[in-house]
């Protein structure tokens, strides 16, 4: 979405293919890729080196490690004029291989961008660097995709039509996104009434599938669970949903929440990272501590027995996605940053 008058756009792949390549081509944005195998392809930085010479960017934007240590250290011996890296999760730990190149590279690019305060915070603790080039940007959803409209039925994704829908989005990564704190708050739920007034619903898929479908039959929750998996209409399913749910144990922001809220969801997440830049505790949805099944299961009861707040908070949750994150003011904030770079650097 940046205006093709100020900027032309090419996205790298230092890897192949995938489906976010053909979507992107799908909306005119150029897609070069570079076929590398595995992280340490020595053939990749080649293969960039050859593409700036050919390209000569006046800005280079990476995103996750590897590319924004090619971007700082090619970027650089090619003189190009801003070199900007990017990062999108609090470092809860990081090895120490990569740690000594991000910090001694750190000073090779003109801005680093994160997602929320709370990782621009997490990240110069552990990576050092000027305060004044950590700069918070945050994701961005196009409301207008939310709207509550779509096709979808419960009975579509094999869901009861007579209990409310516990949902979460997320990839299935165990222990960061929380999933069995939530199974175990879930539990807790049920033997607290005689007889379940909810449904689970997990959407994604990841490593730790298996091991949480075998956690929920152990809890006795399987009659009361649907593991969607990888679904690409997420806009269609948020509807379906009367909770959603993100128990990370850390998160740096929660994308999945603010398409949530987008979509008029009432909101229940643990207070980590980003997320209370996005939630407001008793506004827009309730937050609760990482790792606790009973406050979570605390929280989760509250808005099933009171339905009109948890609408209430929902309509807020809107409300706030509209006003904050817009996707057309995130990009206004990304092209603002490289103009300023630009006057400052170039």
């Amino acid at each position: 979405r940046l205006d093709r008058r100020r900027f032309d756009v090419t996205v790298c792949a230092l890897k192949g293919d995938d489906v976010i390549a053909g979507e992107l081509r799908k909306r005119g944005v150029r897609v070069i890729t570079l076929g590398g195998h595995g992280k340490l392809d020595a053939r990749v930085v080649w293969k960039l080196w050859r593409l700036i010479q050919r390209e000569r960017p006046d800005i280079i934007h990476a995103f996750l490690f590897w590319a924004n240590l090619a971007c700082r250290v090619v970027g650089r011996l090619l003189h190009v004029k801003i070199r900007l890296s990017s990062y999108h999760d609090v470092e809860v730990r990081r090895i120490w291989h990569r740690l000594i190149p991000d910090r001694l590279t750190m000073r090779w690019t003109h801005a680093n961008v994160c997602c929320s305060e709370a990782v621009c915070r997490s990240v110069r603790a552990q990576l050092g660097g000027e305060e004044k080039k950590y700069v918070a940007i945050p994701f961005g959803v196009a409301v207008e995709q939310y709207n509550g409209a779509g096709s979808l039925t419960r009975r579509d994704l094999g869901l009861r039509e007579d209990l409310a829908v516990i949902g979460t989005v997320c990839r299935l990564v165990e222990p960061k996104k929380g999933l069995r704190i939530l199974l175990q708050a879930a539990a807790r739920l049920r033997e607290q009434a005689p007889r379940p007034d909810f449904q689970l619903l997990i959407v994604g898929d990841g490593p730790a599938l298996q091991q949480l479908r075998g956690f929920s039959a152990e809890l006795g929750l399987a009659p009361w669970m649907v593991f969607a998996g990888m679904r690409r209409d997420i806009p269609g399913l948020l509807p379906l949903m009367d909770l959603f749910v993100l128990p990370s144990l850390y998160e740096g922001f929660g994308i999945a929440i603010l398409e949530a809220m987008a979509a008029g969801r009432p909101v229940v997440a643990t207070a980590v990272g980003g997320i209370p830049e996005v939630v407001v505790h008793g506004e827009t949805g309730l937050l609760v501590p990482p790792g606790d099944p009973v406050a979570l299961a605390d929280a989760l009861h509250e808005l099933l027995a009171h339905p009109e707040r948890a609408r209430e908070l929902g309509a807020r949750g809107r409300e706030r996605a509209h006003e904050k994150f817009r996707i057309e003011s995130i990009v206004r904030q990304h092209e603002a940053l490289y103009e300023a770079c630009l006057r400052q650097f170039a």
